[in-house]
């Protein structure tokens, strides 16, 4: 830490020097100091800070991933030795989980890389400008392109802190993902569809029939159903005659020109039969 320190008091010192040699205006070199050397300074830090706790953070992942199932593997039977190494197993697991959850948390390796990216920029940037070189080899002076200087240096700020705001989100936006995928195959883990057929590829072969247990054979026993004819047997000493057999052939009709007169009121009737044909009938009463 006091080796960072002083490097970063040494950045301070040569740069503050130098900007007190440019040729531009107080105002100019005080913006210099204040946003540009600042900056600089803060990242140069940040990087230092986030970079220890991200090797501190994996070493302990790693170490106790390689450890635990070493310790695992040992098969011990005393009591006393057994128990230690379950405790001790118990605890370095609980240590390896929380320092893995903790530099997925802060995202101490990707901030790290980020704030170097932007320190390294930055530094860039300024020995560009003080030796009038890169974007400002056409400029006659510094005070001509500070300007542009300046310009360039808040665009890299500005980039940094679009960086570093989307790395947590699109690591929430992972996360989420990760939740939503597991649960989602945990849900279509008890729904298996068909997979569909390639085109060109063989189909194949049909599912096996589903072997289905035969009904057992009813008993023979008699009908308790009367059958049909069995109430006309039972009429058959009645007095009524026999109905007549049902024939596909209607019956036949005799013509009316041929059909027998009813003579049965004739004989009522006081017909003078010697009367020729066409006279007139005398009333009985007459």
């Amino acid at each position: 830490m006091a080796k960072k320190d002083s490097y970063t008091a040494y950045l301070k010192e040569q740069f503050g020097e130098l900007i007190d040699q440019l040729d531009i205006t107080e105002l100019q070199k005080q913006f210099l100091k204040s946003r540009w050397l600042d900056q600089l300074i803060w990242l140069e830090k940040k990087s230092g800070q986030t970079q220890k706790q991200y090797y501190r953070l994996r070493l302990v992942t790693i170490i106790g991933g390689v450890i635990i199932p070493a310790m695992v593997s040992l098969n011990v039977q005393q009591g006393r030795i057994k128990e230690f190494l379950f405790w001790g197993t118990f605890g370095l697991a609980q240590v390896v989980a929380i320092s893995a959850a903790i530099e997925e948390f802060f995202h101490y390796g990707d901030k790290w890389t980020q704030y170097r990216k932007t320190a390294e920029t930055l530094k860039t940037e300024g020995w560009q400008f003080f030796q009038l070189s890169g974007p400002y080899k056409d400029a006659k002076s510094h005070g001509s392109a500070y300007r542009s200087f300046a310009s360039r240096v808040e665009q890299a700020i500005q980039e940094d802190v679009s960086a570093i705001t989307e790395v947590v989100q699109d690591k929430q936006t992972d996360e989420e993902k990760e939740k939503l995928y597991e649960m989602a195959s945990s849900i279509g883990a008890q729904y298996q569809p068909t997979p569909r057929p390639s085109p060109g590829a063989p189909l194949p072969p049909p599912p096996r029939p589903r072997e289905v247990a035969a009904a057992p054979p009813a008993p023979a026993t008699e009908p308790t159903v009367p059958r049909y004819g069995d109430d006309l047997a039972a009429d058959a000493d009645t007095d009524f005659p026999p109905a007549a057999p049902i024939t596909s052939s209607p019956p036949r009709r005799v013509p009316r020109n041929q059909e027998e007169p009813d003579t049965s009121d004739l004989e009522s009737l006081n017909i003078d039969e010697s009367k020729p044909p066409g006279a007139p009938i005398t009333s009985r009463w007459e």
